[in-house]
């Protein structure tokens, strides 16, 4: 029993070791593109689904074999906060309008993103604040 007892946290205690991966991350091949929000590019008929398509070339056939895009929205300056960015679509995620909850995600395919909302009520006044707000890609290959 306590060899039982010695080898699980023998086990435990190992996996718990921080091994730093063997990745080969060439930052010459990764991009960073900034986006600025205009106007919906579909809108549902009840308005309770709309999205913005942005055409971003950069999105390659490698990035959908083998890399990845993040993005993040500005977050502009203030009395009280600096310029900074927070990551999409968590500062984003639930916007609290008179009575609605709206939600965005992000999705990408080859040579475009997709910001998509969706409502209890209608997108239309959370796509009204992405209006003139900056989005940054962080596109690696």
């Amino acid at each position: 029993m306590k060899n039982l007892i010695l080898l699980f946290f023998t086990f435990i205690f190992s996996s718990c070791i921080n091994v730093a991966p063997d990745v080969n991350v060439d930052k010459a091949s990764n991009e960073i593109v900034i986006i600025e929000f205009g106007e919906l590019s579909f809108i549902d008929e009840d308005k309770k689904y709309g999205n913005f398509e942005i055409q971003v070339p950069e999105i390659d056939q490698d990035v959908m074999e083998g890399g990845a895009v993040l993005a993040f929205i500005e977050r502009s300056v203030s009395e009280e906060r600096p310029q900074r960015w927070s990551q999409f679509p968590q500062y984003n995620l639930v916007w609290k309008e008179i009575g609605d909850t709206t939600f965005s995600y992000l999705s990408y395919g080859e040579g475009f993103v997709r910001i998509s909302l969706q409502s209890e009520i209608s997108v239309e006044g959370v796509a009204d604040t992405f209006k003139g707000q900056k989005l940054k890609l962080v596109i690696f290959k």
